[in-house]
């Protein structure tokens, strides 16, 4: 098994991902959260792959914006999505379980790896993580140095989230939904001055910064670094209101 992810970059500061293994190109690639068809195609082709199917996060349009067009265009695809949010996931086919607290199998497999999956609401009330190996999809629950904004979802809904996708090994990898890692840490730095770890990170970054690491956000996300949802929920609202 030769996994490979590759960030395709939708919309204005949107990801989507395509997961492949190169080894075996004939059987397809999938696609996490596709904004929009076009520039999932143009990756496919340059890449010489068909689509097998999508995997979705939530349900805003800038994640699954690009589903019926892709279906439209691939023939039948495997879409998946958690299943009590399905009612709000355009072309689902399959319906996944997901918990809070804890991965748990899906019973479906993705380039020869088990897929698990764990609800962590906050952004969205049915937003989920997708797991694959040490590779991990967070939509906009977590981003690199922050979180989303909490459309749905309570202060204690996003820290439980954050606790339970920042208790994984240090190693493993968060994709995340847009890229919004400067702004993050320009507010970051003014929550935490004394930070080096946040300093480093903001004079170093990539034009793409996804993905990050559990290690890298236990010690640079103000999010994940709050001590309790009231701080969180502090945090939230100043960044909301923050224009660094």
């Amino acid at each position: 098994m030769a996994l490979r992810i590759e960030a395709v970059p939708c919309l204005r500061d949107n990801y989507a991902y395509l997961i492949f293994d190169p080894e075996k190109p004939e059987e397809g690639a999938w696609v996490v959260d596709p904004g929009e068809a076009a520039p999932v195609d143009a990756a496919l082709a340059e890449r010489g792959l068909s689509l097998t199917g999508i995997l979705l996060t939530h349900h805003h349009p800038d994640h699954v914006g690009g589903n019926a067009a892709l279906v439209a265009t691939h023939g039948p695809l495997a879409v998946l999505g958690f299943a009590d949010d399905a009612h709000r996931l355009p072309e689902i086919t399959q319906r996944l379980p997901a918990s809070r607290g804890r991965f748990e199998a899906s019973g479906q497999t993705i380039c020869g790896l088990p897929l698990e999956t764990m609800h962590i609401p906050g952004h969205t009330t049915g937003a989920i993580a997708l797991k694959l190996g040490d590779e991990v999809f967070t939509g906009d629950t977590l981003f690199a140095a922050g979180c989303g904004r909490l459309f749905e979802g309570t202060p204690a809904m996003m820290h439980a989230s954050l606790q339970s996708l920042c208790a994984l090994p240090e190693d493993t990898r968060l994709w995340f939904g847009h890229e919004y890692t400067a702004a993050n840490l320009r507010f970051a730095s003014s929550v935490e001055p004394d930070n080096d770890a946040m300093q480093a990170r903001a004079a170093d970054l990539p034009a793409c910064t996804t993905p990050s690491t559990v290690a890298l956000e236990r010690a640079t996300n103000p999010f994940v670094r709050a001590a309790d949802a009231e701080e969180l929920g502090a945090r939230r609202k100043a960044k909301d209101e923050f224009r660094g």
